[in-house]
């Protein structure tokens, strides 16, 4: 059994990790709520260099909280620092939105975050809107080693009520969104590895990113 941490994101996040690893945990989720802790990219990135075995993940990314080519970025280059170690957690947002006065992200905008996200990691070119006009978007040199694209990255999704987790499991297992690893989960268990739901998305055949079973884990986002 695997059991993850949730962690409030500071600069010396890394010495929790470190210490849950050393404890024999699995999985260590950083908050992304920027108005209230601290960085979750920068602390994974120390935690990374501080580590060798546990599992890094946001717990869990708001995607309003930035575009999806500078997150998929940011994952590419933490996959770089801890290869095959890094999870990409992801939520509607609740803490981080509140705290401005905003409500939850919709669920189709979350949808094509992920949609960019994996495409670009996947070194696809893909179409989005940016600044009002759909635009193409690849990463342009990942061959030379700055990033790492190589190195599958899990896909979390955090779903608290029953309409997200109805909603995420019609759209997987109806092969109309193609998630990579896709799980929807119930939240607050410190466990890394406790099911909730499983499904079998659809995913381009020999692709890195496979389907995988639920888990679930702390969410702060």
């Amino acid at each position: 059994m695997d059991f993850g941490i949730g962690i409030a994101t500071s600069s010396d996040s890394w010495k929790l990790a470190q210490r849950a690893e050393e404890l024999g945990f699995t999985h260590a989720w950083f908050f992304d709520t920027q108005m209230i802790t601290g960085d979750c990219f920068v602390a994974m990135a120390a935690a990374a260099l501080k580590t060798s075995r546990i599992r890094l993940g946001t717990g869990v990314l708001v995607p309003s909280n930035r575009i999806a080519a500078v997150t998929a970025n940011a994952f590419a280059t933490l996959n770089g620092l801890a290869p095959g170690r890094i999870d990409f957690g992801i939520g509607t947002g609740f803490s981080a939105r509140r705290a401005m006065g905003l409500g939850a992200v919709k669920l189709a905008e979350m949808e094509e975050y992920i949609r960019v996200v994996y495409g670009l990691l996947n070194n696809e070119t893909v179409e989005t809107p940016i600044e009002g006009k759909r635009r193409k978007i690849r990463f342009l040199n990942p061959e030379i080693g700055l990033i790492n694209t190589k190195d599958p990255i899990p896909l979390h999704i955090s779903a608290y009520g029953p309409r997200s987790q109805a909603a995420i499991k019609l759209k997987s297992c109806s092969g109309r969104v193609a998630w990579p690893r896709c799980t929807a989960r119930s939240t607050g268990s410190t466990s890394a590895t406790s099911p909730s739901s499983s499904f079998a998305p659809s995913w381009p055949a020999g692709s890195a990113w496979s389907a995988s079973s639920a888990r679930s884990r702390p969410s702060r986002g």
